[in-house]
């Protein structure tokens, strides 16, 4: 579970106290989840605004810790989009005992993310009209287009690790390796969408969030240690009912691109429209496991959907089990504001 999940789901009270983050004062409201070394906390601002606060521990000599609570600050400093959650602020903290400690301020969805949305609907026995899960799909693919086009990316003198705060000098510095991101036409993933990542604005405006998860688009394995090492990446930050095949089966030599997020994206839609992932529909509907579903790209649409078949056959596009036969996000952007187009004219 995430910890965006956690940051709407959990609401466990803690004393009040504060914390500062670059000499900005806020006041924890309530420990709303935590996981492993982080914790996420409800905070309020001096001026009386909420934001969510992720705190991590980043223990003596754990370099991989560290380097990967930056690379997290730095994607969401890299993506500039409405589509996607963005960095209020950060800080590193140079504790006593040698450790460092992760402060990650970010923005607080008060309404909750799309998965809550779709948990009310299925315990009041509704379901979101047409028009409306047609918007949301065209904005989280909105959103993963601008992770996955290099065009639109910030420049990277401006999120270079080192524009992030520390307390401690800059020696840290040598302790990483530096991912200043010069190239500018690296493309990215985000490689853990599913609704538990998707945020809703005030103004219902569907956010990805969670980039802890977002890495370099083109992953190739090339000996067996980095097999190893990515499938332990993948034990630790994907979901296996959102899950592509190429990420559950991966083998020495595979090639892995942005096109898992548009699996992802064919499942997430899946969701939104029937309220479960199609592999876990189908474990439940014929026995089978969803590992082996997903393997084989076995799943069914529900008989008589009321949603447009082109809808359905978009879905369908994104879940092909061979990456190179489902979409681009371009192209499900631009397949999804046509349909909006459509359905707003009949």
């Amino acid at each position: 579970m995430s910890d965006f999940l956690r940051a709407i789901c959990c609401c466990t009270n803690v004393r009040s106290s504060y914390v500062y983050v670059n000499d900005q004062k806020f006041t924890i409201q309530k420990l709303l989840g935590e996981g492993g070394f982080s914790f996420v906390y409800l905070v309020l601002s001096s001026q009386g605004k909420e934001f969510a606060l992720k705190k991590i521990r980043c223990p003596f000599g754990n370099i991989d810790s560290l380097s990967q609570a930056m690379r997290e600050i730095n994607s969401y400093k890299r993506f500039q989009s409405p589509f996607i959650t963005r960095l209020v602020d950060s800080q590193v903290v140079q504790e006593k005992d040698g450790s460092k400690t992760v402060f990650i301020l970010l923005p607080f969805f008060c309404k909750g993310s799309l998965q809550d949305v779709i948990n009310r609907h299925l315990l009041d026995g509704t379901s979101m009209s047409e028009d409306e899960v047609v918007r949301i799909a065209t904005g989280i693919a909105r959103g993963l287009h601008s992770i996955h086009d290099a065009t639109t990316h910030e420049d990277s003198e401006q999120y270079s690790m080192v524009s992030t705060a520390y307390t401690d000098d800059v020696s840290l510095m040598n302790e990483l390796e530096l991912d200043t991101f010069d190239d500018s036409t690296q493309t990215y993933a985000h490689r853990d969408l599913k609704p538990a990542n998707v945020m809703i604005s005030a103004e219902g405006i569907p956010v990805i969030c969670d980039l802890g998860s977002c890495s370099p688009a083109k992953i190739e394995i090339t000996s067996r240690q980095n097999l190893i090492h990515f499938e332990e990446w993948r034990s630790e930050h994907c979901t296996l009912a959102f899950i592509a095949p190429e990420l559950l089966n991966v083998k020495l030599h595979s090639v892995i691109t942005e096109k898992c997020d548009i699996w992802s994206l064919g499942c997430t839609l899946y969701t939104l429209c029937f309220g479960i992932s199609p592999f876990e529909r189908e474990e439940q509907v014929s026995g089978a496991s969803v590992r082996y579903a997903i393997a084989t790209g076995k799943y069914s649409i529900p008989s008589k959907p009321k949603f447009n078949g082109e809808f359905i056959r978009l879905i369908q596009q994104c879940l092909s089990v061979n990456p190179d036969d489902r979409p681009s996000s371009s192209s499900m952007i631009s397949g999804l504001v046509q349909l909006q187009s459509d359905i707003s004219s009949s």
